[in-house]
Order: C-alpha cells, then sequence, then structure tokens
C-alpha cells in the first residue's frame, strides 16, 4: 500500500495544527497570561540584567 501524500495535504495538516494551537491559546487565555507573568518574574528573579 503506498501513499501520496501532495504538498496541499501537508498545508492542510499545518494549518490545523496552528488553528488548533490558536484556538487553545485563546480559549484559555486567562491561564495562559497568568503562566507567562509568572514565567518571566522567574526568570527576571534568577538572571538579573
Amino acid at each position: 500500500m503506498k501513499f501520496n501524500i501532495k504538498t496541499r495535504d501537508v498545508k492542510f495538516f499545518a494549518l490545523g495544527i496552528i488553528a488548533a494551537f490558536i484556538f487553545a491559546t485563546i480559549y484559555d487565555w486567562e491561564d495562559n497570561v497568568k503562566l507567562f507573568k509568572e514565567g518571566y518574574e522567574n526568570g527576571k528573579q534568577k538572571n538579573p540584567l
């Protein structure tokens, strides 16, 4: 059995991955912002410029 994977298939797969990432980010926006701020502060404390 041989698969014919075309450029169109790869583009739709990549578009689906990007769309899922965007949807998950928007759906859980409050938690993402909170975790980003915590990570930024932790990084700033460990490695001050």
